[in-house]
């Protein structure tokens, strides 16, 4: 991974082996240092708190997991910690449900750890993630769901705001957009708040969420 200043991660799994797993893949990232690690629940909590960490990796899990509960209140305080949900489930509820909480990625147990790292560069750089299970999931989700489609098909967009929004899905930054389409990074913002007004969300992760419903981005992984 590029950039000089090491990225502080907080590793939360209730499985010990998978902990010392990620923890020996990690030490051999020059950028990236595991400064503590923790089951869910409570004390997850109060690491992260006491460490202000720059990344959360947090396993999650359907049925009110101890993990989910972590990514709410985390995200309740108004962290500064980023937090990527790491996950044997994938299901469009489940991956909805933890973007929800407060995640700003979503990447699966059985994925390659390379996933993880591109999932860590894009959320460390102000952008989301979802690996290709859970982008997959998520399509096929609301493949079925025809009321979300008709409410999407009831949003009108110009070309620019449709070119706009499938580079934010794709985890590019304003100043990246703006070079891409010739703009200033101010013309891009006031095109990212329309976009946000129009779809009737608040942040980047439902600009993604909508990208992918309406079919606007491949999103490689």
């Amino acid at each position: 991974m590029n950039g000089s200043l090491s990225i502080r991660i907080v590793l939360v799994d209730d499985d010990r082996m998978m902990r010392d797993g990620l923890g020996s893949l990690f030490d051999r990232e020059p950028n990236i240092e595991v400064v503590g690690e923790s089951n869910e629940g409570p004390e997850a909590l109060e690491l992260i708190r006491r460490l202000q960490p720059d990344l959360v990796v947090m396993n999650i899990g359907p049925g009110g997991s101890g993990g989910m509960d972590v990514v709410r209140r985390v995200s309740q305080e108004q962290s500064d910690a980023k937090i990527i949900a790491l996950s044997a489930f994938c299901t469009k509820a489940l991956v909805a449900e933890a973007f929800r909480a407060g995640t700003q990625a979503y990447v699966l147990r059985r994925n390659n750890f390379d996933e993880l790292l591109q999932a860590i560069q894009a959320v460390i750089s102000g952008s989301t993630y979802l690996c290709s299970d859970a982008r997959e999931s998520i399509i096929e989700g609301y493949t079925r769901c025809e009321s979300s489609t008709r409410e999407l098909s009831e949003v009108s967009l110009t070309v620019r705001e449709c070119e706009v929004l499938q580079l934010f899905a794709e985890g590019k930054t304003s100043k990246e957009i703006a070079m891409s389409l010739d703009l200033s990074s101010k013309t891009i913002d006031a095109c990212r708040r329309q976009l946000m007004r129009k779809l009737r969300v608040d942040g980047i992760a439902g600009l993604v969420k909508h990208a992918i419903v309406m079919g606007l981005t491949t999103m490689a992984p």
